[in-house]
């Protein structure tokens, strides 16, 4: 007789299982919603700490409307602090709606000598988000030492003409060379006159067979020249109270020699001839605490290796045609180091002339601003037998030139090679009390991380 197994499976083995499978279910819909949750909670961090950041970015952009409308304001409409970074200066931030978004906090950090840069730290909080987010950020108001070369009139850049750095003109540019920059127009159209080339037609702002035209922008904003007045006005102010003003001589004017140990000797010019000068000496004067060096006359200088910051302003006052004054360079002007240390700006009420004596070959480091009239050398110079080279940054209300040819391309007058550079370091940190051209716009900024 055989045997049969029989095989059996206990009710209490199968409600374990069960009870295992159920548990197992459970923790992992537990942790399903966990995961749910802390994602929502970690997206909602993220939505609250990106507002934050926002916020922060608002507070830099109403600081930036504040300069705009009180450049010199670095304590938000307040007198304190006393020293700085002042701060802090705190905002409620809200949306279109009224709803209150958050606060920003401030700290700003006026620009340092020589420098038109502010540097603003703005410190951003939202409700419900423990933390904060932090932008500086730096701004920096152009000056007329922001371009290469700027004119109050029309200008025609030649076929073998390279330039470096922005070309303005408040009304057109005929451009046939090579531009490495941007080159504005003031105007979206200009009739170009027989001297700068025009053929009688009407063009664009910026037009001629030159490039690259992708860096050509026109109409842009005009840049106002009779503003010099009022910031000369005020450099005669700040000379008088920190720097160095020196009054109408009752003769032609001042010599003034650049030393190498940052002084300047200064000497009264009784006689210019095409020769030179007849100049007696006067005095050595010390650098000027605040870099203003005002001169109520006509004003020659020169100077190598010179080691300073220091703006030569020269105006009379009332302004009249028949006295306005000028700057004539007789010799070199060179820098000490052309590293962004060294800056000298020369600002004329009139003109910035080379004289007819100074040298064959010719070296000028420094911003140049004519107010009224030309940076130039004139058309009655003699012929020069070398190069001019310029380091700076020229501005001219009437156009400017070193050279003259005739219909043949002969020289006539003045340097038959010229050899310009822009010195950049000259764009956000001018000479002292350099006019300026526009509102302060953002040059960089960047998120702290952390605070040190």
């Amino acid at each position: 007789m055989s045997q049969k197994t029989i095989t059996s499976h206990p009710a209490g083995f199968i409600m374990l299982t069960v009870l295992i499978m159920a548990v197992l279910l459970s923790s992992l819909g537990m942790i399903g919603a966990q995961l749910l949750i802390s994602n929502a909670r970690f997206n909602q961090y993220e939505a609250r700490s990106v507002q934050a950041l926002n916020v922060a970015e608002a507070g830099v952009n109403y600081y930036l409307w504040h300069l705009a409308h009180n450049s010199a304001d670095y304590k938000d409409g307040g007198s304190t602090p006393n020293t700085a970074p002042y701060g802090p200066y705190v905002h409620n931030y809200y949306d279109t709606d009224g709803n209150l978004l958050g606060t920003y906090t401030l700290y700003i950090t006026p620009p340092s000598s020589g420098s038109t840069v502010v540097t603003v730290k703005s410190i951003g909080q939202v409700p419900h988000f423990s933390g904060t987010r932090t932008i500086l950020a730096q701004v920096g108001q152009p000056s007329f030492a922001s371009y290469s070369f700027l004119t109050g009139t029309e200008v025609w850049f030649g076929a073998n003409e390279t330039t470096i750095g922005p070309v303005f003109s408040n009304v057109g540019v005929h451009f046939d060379g090579v531009n490495k920059g941007p080159v504005y127009s003031a105007q979206s159209t200009y009739k170009p006159t027989p001297s700068f080339g025009g053929d009688g037609s009407i063009h664009n702002g910026v037009w001629g067979s030159g490039g690259p035209s992708s860096q050509w922008q026109y109409p842009v904003p005009s840049i106002d020249f009779s503003q010099v007045t009022t910031d000369l006005q005020a450099m005669a102010t700040l000379a008088a109270a920190g720097g160095v003003s020196l009054p109408n001589s009752n003769g032609q004017g001042y010599y003034l020699l650049l030393k190498t140990d940052g002084t300047v000797d200064v000497y009264k010019v009784t006689n210019e001839t095409s020769a030179g000068l007849t100049k007696s000496f006067l005095y050595n004067k010390a650098a000027p605490g605040n870099g203003v060096f005002y001169v109520a006359d006509n004003v020659w200088v020169e100077g190598t290796n010179w080691p300073g910051r220091m703006t030569i302003a020269t105006a009379r006052f009332p302004t009249n045609s028949s006295t306005n004054t000028s700057i004539n360079i007789t010799g070199n002007i060179t820098y000490h180091a052309k590293d962004g240390s060294n800056a000298l700006g020369l600002i004329a009420q009139k003109d910035i002339h080379v004289a007819d004596y100074a040298p064959n070959t010719l070296e000028i480091d420094a911003a140049m601003l004519a107010e009224k009239g030309h940076v130039w050398v004139d058309s009655n110079a003699p012929v020069k037998t070398g190069t001019i080279t310029t380091y700076g940054a020229i501005a001219s209300y009437d156009y400017w030139t070193w050279t003259w040819v005739n219909g043949s391309g002969a020289t006539t007058a003045g340097y038959p090679i010229t050899v310009t550079s822009f010195d950049s370091n000259l764009i956000y940190a001018p000479p002292p009390q350099y006019p300026t051209t526009g509102n302060y716009s953002v040059l960089n900024w960047r998120e702290q991380l952390y605070n040190p």
